[in-house]
Parts: structure tokens; C-alpha cells; sequence
């Protein structure tokens, strides 16, 4: 395990301590048959060559336009609490021709989503796309057990807590697809993402020796049920967590229950990111930029003693929708432990 908020925390890496992006074809942009099983298997993969060098240059100076970093430093420093990134959402309105505006609807990206779904590029709905500019900032407080920390390195977590009030279903045609694309470099800026692959058969169960559902921790979870989360599960994550290897259009897709976490960018530098989720069009309770981010830190009972109506207005699947499945059922009532889950049988 790497924990980044020291200063050059990679130099005692070798090669195969990083997970290194794939190539892609230049004229065909999708997996091979063993890149496609490995994507369902470990709930994630990493390429390069997904867009053209040329947008992916456009785009990462659009980005340092956006958020310029004397900009970043500045907002930093003037911050109480200290915000280790800024984001803003990833479009441009300079005009019809700004790179950032086409990275989420190029159909090379498009096709390879597709891909991974499982389904028609014309099912597929964009969901999010947000700039991120992370800036490595030291901790100056002597006598603290964090001085001379970097902030900004997160813990493990899966993406669909903030995505969704729901759990991903199981099955091979996922309902949404996650991808981070870097504009920056990693010998320079630092802050690559670390992923855990699943274990075997973990992404086609939600067993409760693994389960490790959003939202849980000392301040909120169930008021009235223990914490569901699987210490084992999170220990055995942290051991085998990889940073990935990055350049700019370097990017990692992943699904919204694949493990991950982010780290600080390098001291003074700041790294650029642009994040992207597109879900199936009949997957509506997927949205980033509904409640599902605002509440999903909640106590979990909140929404355990509401109605089904109010649930459903607020994101749930109604009863009846094909959603509702035994596994999911089991995995909702588990990352809601008081919750009457009849209505959905």
C-alpha cells in the first residue's frame, strides 16, 4: 500500500507496481476478447489512444483555461477548510469547436462504452462530465501528526455512492461506465488514481463477507444497525492497490462498483483531470448531478422510514421495474439495513 501524502511517494516502485494502459487500435477502438474479460473481471482497465492526440491537446489546454493554476494555488491557500481540488463542469462555452465540448461525444469514446455495456451507442446518456484541477499542497502546522503531509489523498471507495441512491445490479451489461482521463503527466504532477482489482466472482455477487456499501463510517451509516462494511475486504484492498501509470489521454474505465481511491498531486504542481459516467437510457436513477451526491453521506435512516412514493421521487426504482432483481434486492437491503423491502418483492 502507498499512502501519497509524503513528498515522491513512488520512488521505490518498480514497473510492475503500476497498472500500464493498453493501446488501442487507431482505427478500431474497441477490447479484444481477453481485454473484455479482464474489464469484467477486475472492474476496470486502463488505455491509452481512446481519443485523437490532437483533442486530447486541445482539451488539456482548455482545461488550464478553465482553471488556470496560479488560479488553483490562489483559491488553495484562501480556503478555510483547504480544498485540495477545483472542479467545474466539462464544457466550454467559447463555442461549438472547444475540445472539452466534444471528449464526452466522440464516437471513438462512444463506441468503446458501447462496448462495455453491452448495448447500442444510441441507448447510451451522458450523465457527467466535470473538470478536476488538484493541487499538491504541503500541511504547515508543527507539532501535528500530519506536518509536512500533502493533502488530498482519499480512502477507497466505489463510485456508485455518489451516482446513485440504488447498488449497481449484477450482471455483464453494466448500466453505466465511469472514465477518468488525465491531461497531465505523472513524473511531473504526481497524483495517479489507485484501483484494487475484484476478486474473483466479487462483481457478480454482493455476499456480505464483501460487501462494502457507500456512506458508512463513524458519522453516519444506520442508526439502528451495525456498520454492513467488510474490514477484511477493505484490509485486502489496501494491499493490493496499484497506482496507474499516466500521460495526457491516459485513461482508466471503470464501473461504479470497481474500488479506487484518489491521491495528492505532487508538491506545488497541479494535475488535471476530466471525469466522465454515461448510463443506459433506461437506467434514470443514475444521475451525478441529482441527489444521489448530496445525500448518499447521510444516516442511512433517512431513507429507510420514508414511503415508497417519496423514495421514488427522490431516485429509487419504483416497484416493478426490472431493476429489482434477488441480488439486488439483497445488496439494497443491506446497504439500507432498516429498510422494509417488501414492496419491492
Amino acid at each position: 500500500m502507498v499512502r501519497n501524502t509524503l513528498p515522491d511517494p513512488y520512488r521505490d516502485l518498480e514497473d510492475t507496481d503500476w497498472w500500464h494502459p493498453e493501446e488501442l487500435s487507431s482505427e478500431n477502438p474497441v477490447l479484444n476478447e481477453e481485454q473484455l474479460s479482464q474489464f469484467h473481471e477486475d472492474g476496470f482497465i486502463v488505455v491509452s489512444g481512446l481519443w485523437p492526440n490532437d483533442l486530447i491537446e486541445r482539451a488539456s489546454k482548455e482545461a488550464r483555461v478553465l482553471h488556470p493554476p496560479e488560479e488553483v494555488i490562489e483559491e488553495h491557500q484562501s480556503a478555510t477548510p483547504m480544498p485540495f481540488f477545483a472542479s467545474k463542469g466539462g464544457t466550454d462555452d467559447r463555442g461549438p469547436d472547444a475540445a472539452l465540448n466534444h471528449m464526452t461525444i466522440h464516437l471513438r469514446a462512444l463506441t468503446l462504452v458501447a462496448q462495455l455495456m453491452n448495448t447500442e451507442e444510441m441507448n447510451l446518456r451522458l450523465s457527467q462530465s466535470h473538470i478536476i484541477a488538484k493541487y499538491g499542497a504541503q500541511i504547515d502546522k508543527p507539532g501535528d501528526p500530519n506536518h509536512g503531509h500533502i493533502t488530498g489523498d482519499q480512502e477507497l471507495h466505489v463510485d456508485y455512492g455518489n451516482n446513485t441512491l440504488l447498488v449497481p445490479p449484477i450482471t455483464t451489461s453494466p448500466e453505466a461506465i465511469a472514465c477518468l482521463c488525465y491531461y497531465s503527466d505523472v513524473d511531473e504532477c504526481g497524483g495517479a488514481t489507485h484501483f484494487a482489482k475484484a476478486l474473483p466472482g466479487e462483481l457478480t455477487s454482493y455476499d456480505p463477507k464483501r460487501f462494502n456499501p457507500p456512506g458508512f463510517n463513524n458519522v453516519n451509516g444506520s442508526r439502528d444497525h451495525p456498520n454492513p462494511r467488510s474490514k477484511e475486504n477493505i484490509e485486502r484492498l489496501y494491499e493490493d492497490e496499484k497506482p496507474v501509470y499516466y500521460k495526457p489521454g491516459t485513461c482508466i474505465l471503470y464501473g461504479l462498483n470497481a474500488w479506487h481511491r484518489g491521491t495528492p498531486a505532487a508538491l506545488g504542481k497541479v494535475r488535471y483531470t476530466h471525469h466522465h459516467v454515461w448510463r443506459h437510457r433506461n437506467a434514470e436513477w443514475i444521475n451525478w448531478q441529482s441527489l444521489a451526491p448530496k445525500m448518499y453521506g447521510m444516516q442511512t435512516c433517512y431513507l429507510e422510514q420514508l414511503s415508497v412514493l417519496q423514495r421514488t421521487v427522490l431516485g429509487f426504482a419504483a416497484p416493478g421495474n426490472s431493476y429489482w432483481t434477488k441480488e439486488t434486492l439483497d445488496a439494497v437491503g443491506q446497504r439500507y439495513p432498516g429498510m422494509d423491502m417488501t414492496p419491492y418483492r
